[in-house]
């Protein structure tokens, strides 16, 4: 809006004087320093939009040498002027990553008899300064990045950390509630840095920085630290900082941003207090790319100073995990690939990986990495081959070898022992080695409870992925991996309730949608299946599943069709999945020859083709998927194809 010449205007229940850069309220006067006025009054003069950092930094000090730490301060005083709650703002609004916006009501004047020359009661005037930091090292550019100290435009779509299933209590209408946590203890919660750069392409850099961050953070005693995956569920979403505090029970927020060009690294970063809205520091690297790793130990050191915690000597600063920043870039990606959990994910994160060793074949975490995501590739669609576990094998124990205090070396370790040997003692106690030696995170309790569902301990499963969800709770695959513990236990329900958080949480990630669906088809929900199948982002799982849910909603010609659509595309290297699709229509002859051609393939490789009883990955084993195994399971050649791949498995490994 356009502000009136006299210079008065109401905003809320305030009464701003421009000229005399006052604002007044119940006969109360605060006297505002005048930059504090003007950024009231140019985010007054756009009402209801949401006003950049760059924005109010040109409008009001122009010219001016001064970083973005003027605005965030001259905003936390307006604030406290207003009286302004960081639970429920009604006057300014920080929105996340974009800047701020006013929302109180705004007219010309709060009293238009009250302009120049019209009598008024004596009010007692409080003034209000506000520090306007200079910068000491560059001029005022237009700054790259929107730093946010803020709150939503939109309130968070999911309900935050269920505390639920102590066995089958809940149910998918279950009412959530945020994660409690103690307010006398130090806790932090390290957002997801923001990627500047011009392309938009070193979003894997800014991850890894953040990951970094929480995982020096984490080892810092008397500190708590939310884990990677719930500070991560806000990526690129709007939220306000008491909607995310309450969400991760923290009193405080790291967030900044990266920019990359060339060689050069620019790092922006600030750690916001909670209650008040206040920035309590901040700080802008202009490094090498090589300083990265510096950098990550600077900024931890800094949180820990402002929050007055003591440093255990061993806990920070780490050693790099590698000497050479391009074989991390590497890293980064391959981490960065498995998030979507795709087929081609997995392929580039391979070869990232392999680039990554190329350029440092001492780097431990990369060889770990490899591993993981050569047994990850068949996750919720097959075994992994002899070939694969091969390779997975002797990536695992060169990472274990070089770096045996490494919590994702013991992973590995335990993800071969446990899907290529069928090793259960063995991966129990790497995993148990990794949980020890993991920091916040969630990982290897949801590896104890894929292996507690592997050897049959169902109720040991429920347990353990329910202490992951509590551990982590916007973690999708923790969620996931709830949901196939109660599947396999019989708790169909609470397996539907559990597959639905994690798409709650994570909707584009492949797989989780396909697994609601089987959930939903083990409860007799055909027509919620088929629904769900179509929402699934990876096509062979969508095309597979889509064919069962119409198959098993009664719609046969259309199930035709999408079985036939998924023969052309997909069967040539997943004969099994065909095979599955005619053991769940009751097709015992068609079934069969699918998984002769299986057979074919794998000719000493595996000897089962997954019936009742017999071993078969976690996630194939879904109830809906199970019972249709048992269609077959009595057929005659059903059982001489069994035992021909037996006998084809014990001729290949005798000595």
């Amino acid at each position: 809006m356009v502000i009136a010449a006299s210079g008065l205007l109401g905003i809320g229940a305030w009464r701003v004087d421009r000229a005399l850069d006052e604002i007044s309220r119940d006969g109360k006067t605060i006297k505002l320093e005048p930059r504090v006025m003007q950024v009231l009054v140019h985010l007054a003069e756009h009402a209801g939009e949401v006003v950049s950092v760059d924005q109010l930094l040109e409008a009001v000090w122009k010219d001016v040498i001064v970083t973005p730490d003027s605005v965030y301060q001259a905003v936390a005083v307006l604030r406290r002027a207003l009286a302004d709650g960081t639970e429920e703002p009604v006057y300014i609004i920080n929105v996340l990553r974009r800047g701020y916006r006013l929302v109180a009501p705004v007219a010309p004047s709060l009293d238009a008899s009250a302009g120049p020359g019209t009598d008024r009661p004596a009010a007692r005037v409080t003034p209000v300064p506000v520090p306007v930091t200079p910068a000491t090292t560059r001029s005022h550019l237009p700054w790259p990045w929107i730093l946010f100290i803020g709150a939503a435009m939109m309130v968070i779509s999911y309900p935050i950390a269920k505390k639920f299933w102590p066995q089958r209590a809940a149910t998918s209408g279950e009412e959530t509630t945020a994660v409690t946590f103690d307010a006398a203890q130090p806790s932090v919660a390290v957002l997801p840095f923001v990627d500047m750069s011009d392309q938009k392409d070193q979003a894997y850099l800014a991850d890894g920085l953040s990951e970094e961050l929480i995982d020096r953070l984490a080892r810092v005693r008397g500190l708590r630290v939310p884990a990677r995956t719930s500070s991560f569920y806000f990526k690129d979403k709007q939220a306000s900082v008491p909607e995310i505090a309450k969400a991760l029970g923290v009193a405080h927020l790291l967030e900044g941003s990266v920019r990359k060009s060339g060689n050069t690294l620019r790092i922006t970063t600030q750690l916001v207090r909670v209650d008040s809205g206040y920035q309590v520091w901040s700080k802008t690297f202009d490094r090498p790319l090589t300083d990265v790793f510096k950098i990550q130990d600077e900024i931890a050191g800094a949180v820990v100073q402002v929050l007055e915690l003591s440093l255990i000597s061993h806990d920070m600063p780490q050693d790099p995990p590698t000497e050479n920043i391009e074989a991390y870039s590497h890293y980064l990606r391959a981490r960065s690939n498995v998030v979507s959990n795709g087929v081609d994910d997995y392929d580039a994160a391979v070869e990232h990986a392999h680039s990554a060793l190329a350029l440092d074949p001492q780097y431990a975490a990369a060889w770990a990495q490899l591993a993981l995501v050569t047994i990850w590739k068949f996750d919720m669609r097959d075994s992994p081959t002899a070939g694969a576990c091969a390779h997975a094998r002797a990536a695992a124990d060169q990472a274990l070898k070089l770096n045996s205090r490494l919590a994702i070396a013991h992973r590995a370790v335990g993800v071969v022992f446990q899907f290529c040997d069928s090793n259960f003692t063995a991966a129990e106690a790497q995993f148990n080695q990794a949980l020890e030696l993991e920091v916040g995170g969630s990982d290897a309790l949801r590896s104890l409870t894929w292996l507690a569902i592997d050897a049959g301990r169902l109720d040991e499963a429920l347990q353990v992925a329910q202490r992951a969800v509590s551990r982590d709770p916007l973690n999708a695959w923790d969620f996931a991996a709830l949901g196939d513990a109660s599947s396999r236990a019989g708790h169909l329900h609470e397996a539907e309730a559990a597959y639905r958080e994690a798409v709650t949480v994570q909707p584009r990630t492949s797989g989780l949608h396909a697994l609601l669906a089987n959930a939903l088809l083990s409860v007799n929900k055909p027509l919620e299946a088929i629904a769900e199948a179509q929402r699934e982002p990876d096509a062979q799982w969508r095309q597979l599943t889509l064919s069962m849910a119409l198959d098993a909603a009664g719609r046969k010609s259309d199930a035709d069709r999408e079985i036939a659509v998924y023969e052309l595309q997909f069967a040539g290297d997943h004969p099994k999945e065909v095979a599955l699709f005619y053991a769940c229509r009751h097709d015992a002859a068609r079934a069969i020859q699918w998984f002769r051609k299986y057979a074919e393939m794998h000719v000493g490789e595996f000897d089962t083709l997954g019936a009742e009883g017999e071993r078969i990955p976690v996630r194939a084993g879904l109830s809906n998927r199970m019972a249709c195994f048992k269609n077959i399971a009595s057929d005659p050649s059903y059982q001489a194809l069994q035992r021909q791949m037996k006998a084809g498995n014990a001729r290949k490994t005798a000595p």
